[in-house]
């Protein structure tokens, strides 16, 4: 799906979304994707490539989780010793090559030295992910193997089989894109993928998450992904577990900041880092939705809206904490409109304020408020939650005039069926 932004004289741009059978990736990327054998189907595509024309601006955010996988231990590494400089990002789906001791880094290694040789570039500048199983040694032959025929594939309508490569219980691929027009300067693209369906709850960001753009690089794009991260990863649960191999990549081809006639390059990039910030924003929280309206098992997308509450972080906080109750998610399930689960919740954040000056919302439907309940607003409620696949609960803590959302989904059988089986 893309997104347009037009002219914006108040920097903060409207989007208009349009639909994108085929995404196009931001000029001066390339993507592919094919089957290697990592994935028991020979259907399922399981490497996935984007390659970039030369090395450009990269910053990453990884999991909090203090089990690590080796891709997260390499990149770290990798991006400090390239200066933040990315050429080529290599991921597979089918095995996480996490607990797998030096081995396994030393096979991420292995793989990112030989797809640095294909592609011309320093070994830094690669970036090789991984994402499924825990505690499985990658089959490193069968992914070198691929690699030429994978850097071969590589062109500028590749994303779509790349977005599916990566999948693991994923239902469908993951993709944004965000077409800016700003009369600061030329326009550009932003283009988000990623995957995510389950072990989704996270510290940093998403499971695996990529953004890339031939807009500007931001002059300091670590510090501007953790205030986009804190405003859309970070709000967004499945199931309250925490991947070791979560990972935000944001990547910069800069061709528009190329482009631009030199004499308005100045004022472009006086003015450009508010407006690059707010694309990466929206795409960021587009994916989000995506993941957690494809969490496992799930049946509806919840937003969860917290008004009324001291500061934005204190917001987010009971957000999150009512986004991922597991009481909530199985109400929503049963399509049950039982507020008291989410006002339970709440009550529990750590966030202090008087739950009889608070009210709380199903829908359009007012559940409770001025210290008790309104059953006669109960059916409405019950409506809401059958006959919408995007379903909405709120509370007003009453005590400020801050707002936060979270995304979650409900928790069905199939959430127990699906993990109860994913390794067997």
């Amino acid at each position: 799906m893309e997104t347009k932004i037009g002219s914006m004289e108040d920097r903060l741009p409207s989007l208009n979304r349009v639909s994108d059978a085929r995404p196009v990736l931001p000029a001066g990327f390339r993507a592919s994707a094919v089957h290697c054998g990592i994935r028991v189907r020979k259907s399922k595509l399981d490497l996935g490539l984007i390659v970039a024309d030369r090395a450009y601006p990269a910053a990453a955010l990884f999991t909090s989780n203090q089990l690590l996988g080796a891709h997260v231990v390499v990149g770290r590494e990798s991006l400090a010793k390239s200066g933040g400089k990315v050429r080529a990002l290599l991921v597979n789906s089918g095995n996480a090559n996490c607990s797998t001791g030096e081995e396994g880094i030393e096979d991420n290694r292995v793989v990112q030295r030989a797809l640095a040789e294909l592609v011309g570039c320093a070994p830094e500048e690669v970036l090789f992910m991984s994402t499924g199983v825990i505690g499985a040694r990658l089959p490193g032959e069968r992914i070198l193997e691929a690699l030429p025929g994978l850097v071969n594939l590589a062109n500028e309508r590749g994303l779509g089989d790349f977005a599916t490569a990566i999948m693991t219980t994923d239902l469908v691929p993951k993709v944004r894109t965000l077409a800016v027009e700003d009369k600061a300067g030329p326009p550009f693209r932003v283009t988000g993928v990623a995957k995510g369906s389950g072990m989704i709850h996270p510290n940093m960001a998403t499971m695996l998450a990529y953004v890339l753009t031939d807009g500007p690089a931001d002059d300091h794009p670590r510090e501007m992904l953790k205030r986009i991260a804190d405003r859309s990863f970070h709000r967004l649960t499945v199931d309250g577990d925490t991947s070791p191999n979560d990972t935000f990549l944001l990547w910069s081809s800069q061709h528009a900041e190329a482009a631009t006639h030199p004499k308005s390059r100045a004022s472009w990039s006086d003015s450009h880092d508010d407006v690059l910030e707010h694309a990466v924003l929206e795409v960021s929280q587009e994916l989000c939705r995506c993941i957690a309206a494809d969490g496992e098992g799930a049946t509806r997308l919840v937003t969860v809206q917290v008004h009324g509450a001291p500061g934005e972080r204190e917001a987010a906080e009971v957000a999150r904490t009512i986004a991922t109750s597991p009481l909530t998610k199985t109400a929503v399930h049963g399509r049950d409109p039982n507020w008291g689960r989410i006002l339970a919740a709440a009550g529990r954040s750590g966030i202090r304020f008087d739950p009889n000056q608070a009210r709380v919302w199903i829908g359009e439907a007012d559940v409770f408020s001025s210290g008790r309940p309104h059953p006669e607003n109960e059916p409405a409620a019950h409506l809401h939650l059958l006959n919408n696949h995007e379903v909405v609960l709120g509370i007003d803590l009453g005590v400020g005039s801050a707002r936060a959302e979270a995304w979650t989904c409900d928790f069905s059988a199939d959430y127990v069926r699906i993990n109860a089986d994913y390794r067997s």
